[in-house]
């Protein structure tokens, strides 16, 4: 396996998991700036009010784009599967 064989497949990796993370923290960044946006117009300075909404948000994100996370997994761990003979020589 040479060098830029193992470079390639790091290059995929890290764009597979870019892809499936990005949906995830761009909700916490948009549902953390709305909050934040609210607790500046209200003076509520509190905390833990940010936690709940970013956790619900994060998850109902991930519920929603569970298949297509689970069609980009698959579809990467297949290319690998395919590929794994002409990577070894």
């Amino acid at each position: 396996m040479g060098q830029d064989i193992v470079v390639d497949l790091g290059r995929q990796m890290l764009w597979v998991t870019l892809m499936l993370i990005g949906p995830l923290i761009g909700t916490a960044l948009v549902v953390g700036l709305l909050i934040g946006i609210f607790q500046a117009a209200t003076s509520i300075q509190e905390q833990t009010l940010t936690f709940l909404p970013k956790l619900f948000a994060v998850l109902g994100v991930f519920v929603i784009a569970m298949p297509w996370f689970l069609q980009k997994i698959m579809s990467f761990t297949s290319a690998l599967l395919k590929n794994l003979f002409a990577y070894t020589f």
